[in-house]
Order: structure tokens, then C-alpha cells, then sequence
């Protein structure tokens, strides 16, 4: 992916509101409010803060993010990555050193809104020492 594909928000960086996009979404600052990007991916590197609700197709979390989180596909936490929030996807993966707390719906067949039939687990993943 070039570039110009890639918008950035780097460490000096702090936003407060609503972002919306639709490619890709880099964020090494600090953003608080609501991300919507129902075709879009978004980053959060190591460096990065993220206090929102955040919808987008694909997403890799290596800061931390605050806030429910729902991915068309798939959510990557990469390691020492923080999720304090509630997480929905079609495919999960989760690194050694992940801290996560939250619920977690993750359904290959897409994410179902209903309530019926639908299992949530809570997990709490913590670093081994």
C-alpha cells in the first residue's frame, strides 16, 4: 500500500471529535470521540491513544484503545497492546502480552446484533512475568 493511502497522525498529534475515512488510518497521537470507517483499517501504534467508539472494516491495535470496537473482519492486538472495551469481528488474534478486558463476540459467519444464540466471553489477557 503506498502512502498517499495512509493518513497520519503522529505523537505530537491530540484530536477531539468524529473522524471518518475510508482507506487507512494511522494514529501515533492521541484521539478521543467516535471512528467510523465501515471500508477503512485502522492503526494504533505502539505510541498511540485511543479514547472512542470505533467501527472500520480491519483494524491493528499496538497502543491502546478505550472504548467497543467492531471490525467487518478482522482486529489484530499485537503484543503489549491494551483493550479496555468491548470487541465484535469476524476474526480475532491476540499476541502474547496483550491486555484486554472487555467482552468479545467474534463470529466468522459476520457479527450478529440479535441477542439470540449469541455467546460472550469475558477475557482477561495479562502478560506473563
Amino acid at each position: 500500500m503506498s502512502d498517499s493511502n495512509i493518513t497520519n497522525l503522529t505523537t505530537d498529534v491530540e484530536i477531539e471529535g468524529t473522524i471518518k475515512f475510508e482507506k487507512t488510518m494511522n494514529i501515533d497521537g492521541k484521539f478521543e470521540g467516535q471512528m467510523i470507517a465501515n471500508n477503512g483499517e485502522l492503526i494504533v501504534g505502539k505510541t498511540g491513544s485511543v479514547k472512542a467508539d470505533v467501527k472500520v472494516k480491519n483494524a491493528t491495535i499496538e497502543g491502546r484503545l478505550d472504548g467497543n470496537i467492531e471490525a467487518a473482519e478482522k482486529i489484530e492486538l499485537k503484543q503489549n497492546a491494551q483493550l479496555i472495551g468491548d470487541l465484535y469481528a469476524k476474526v480475532l488474534v491476540i499476541e502474547e502480552g496483550v491486555v484486554f478486558v472487555g467482552q468479545c463476540n467474534v463470529n466468522p459467519e459476520g457479527i450478529k446484533k440479535e441477542k439470540q444464540n449469541t455467546e460472550k466471553q469475558n477475557i482477561k489477557v495479562i502478560k506473563n512475568i
